[in-house]
């Protein structure tokens, strides 16, 4: 009876659930959880400048205050508010009856010009006669010279008489003297323009070119004397310095330019230099008077890593990303960024071309140095390149890798 109670004692326990024995583990075996999937990918190599962004406004190239040339009144409006127009186009005409009717009476009198000349011319080569047969004295024959070269430069007056009212004439068709967008126009059929004088010529509307445009900014001194020279010779036709600009409400910097001009002082009370950049405008996006940033290369483009801005975390002021070992080990790396490309920051220091990121399923990494399952994918989009199930096998020493202390309130 004796033997019997300590037998039903352990028979007791084992139900209550008491592991029974078993043998040593082999080695080798995985300790823990296994690894968590996880998307790498090494950074994005590019070419990219050094760049400036800066503030400016586009400007017009050309800018024509359209007046007449002759005073009149106004007989058609040819052209609305706000249109395009060519060079040659014709704006407005004015009433051109006085006009002809000045033509004609040049005409009239170049007529009797002519005819005064061919008078004078006879009555020199009589008086030319008379003089040999001292019938005339020389005095009449010299005064009949005169009238001769009077008659002349009457003639050459006239001349000129009439060509000037034929250029009146065709002031009276007042065109574009450019290519370019017409702005308001101040007057309508009926009204008397005048063509200058005593009185200020009338301003019929500003026509300012559209295509291209200029980008003006102004380059603070310091950053001048690093690039002037090549600012200069971009000017000059030499090697162009591109710029980029965007406008408000636009992202990025869509539209393309190069520097065409460069002032030859520094104002002395901002101390900067006034640039221009000349951008091309074939759908007219680019109104002159508008606000532009501007962004101005200040070197050639260089080789540079960029990795997309959500795969780089925060711990207090540092950066860092979790870079993935040859075993699968993730390993805190402090990064350096610098400006932004869309979706992608500039890598200035911390990472390698060769280094693979994690970028997705970062919420459970939860400490450095835990394992895991590395599957190809895109820096840029951050999706995966490849199923989990095609991920390449953690290589066997990360299961044999002893894993990290884990953070406070996890279970060990």
């Amino acid at each position: 009876m004796r033997l019997l109670l300590p037998l039903s004692a352990i028979a007791l326990l084992t139900a209550c659930g008491a592991p029974p024995p078993q043998a040593d583990s082999p080695p080798g075996a995985q300790m823990g959880p296994p690894p968590t999937p996880a998307g790498v990918a090494s950074p994005i190599q590019r070419e990219l400048p050094v760049t400036r962004e800066l503030t400016g406004r586009l400007e017009a190239i050309f800018a024509v205050d359209l007046k007449p040339r002759v005073s009149g009144v106004v007989e058609k409006v040819l052209v609305r508010d706000g249109v395009e127009v060519k060079t040659g186009d014709v704006v407005l005409e004015i009433d051109d009856k006085p006009f002809l009717a000045a033509i004609a009476k040049a005409q009239a009198d170049l007529e009797h010009a002519q005819a005064r000349l061919h008078q004078a011319e006879l009555q020199l080569t009589r008086g030319k006669q008379l003089v040999q047969e001292k019938a005339i004295s020389q005095q009449t024959y010299d005064d009949e010279q005169t009238a001769v070269e009077t008659a002349k430069a009457d003639l050459a007056a006239t001349h000129a008489s009439l060509d000037v009212a034929r250029l009146d004439l065709g002031y009276t068709k007042v065109c574009s003297p450019i290519d370019g967008r017409i702005g308001k126009v101040t007057t309508t059929v009926g009204n008397l323009l005048q063509g200058g004088g005593p009185v200020p010529a009338t301003l019929i509307a500003t026509i300012l070119s559209v295509n291209p445009v200029y980008a003006v900014f102004d380059l603070d001194e310091t950053t001048w004397h690093r690039v002037g020279a090549r600012l200069r010779a971009s000017a000059a036709g030499g090697p162009p310095v591109p710029v980029e600009v965007g406008l408000n409400g636009e992202d990025g910097f869509p539209h393309h330019g190069t520097v065409v001009f460069v002032d030859n002082q520094i104002d002395t009370t901002s101390g900067s230099i006034r640039v221009r950049a000349s951008l091309d405008n074939p759908v007219r996006t680019l109104t002159p008077g508008a606000f532009a940033r501007v962004q101005l290369e200040l070197e050639a483009p260089k080789h540079t890593l960029l990795v997309n801005e959500r795969v780089v975390l925060a711990k207090m002021t540092t950066r860092f990303v979790y870079v993935v070992g040859p075993n699968g080990i993730t390993e805190f790396r402090p990064v350096q960024l610098g400006e932004s490309i869309g979706a992608l920051r500039v890598v200035d220091s911390g990472l390698g071309a060769d280094d693979k990121i994690v970028v997705n399923n970062l919420a459970k990494i939860f400490y450095p140095g835990a394992p895991v399952a590395p599957i190809p994918a895109s820096m840029e989009t951050m999706q995966n390149l490849a199923a989990p199930g095609d991920a390449p096998p953690v290589a066997e020493e990360s299961r044999k890798q002893p894993t990290a202390k884990p953070t406070s309130g996890a279970k060990p």
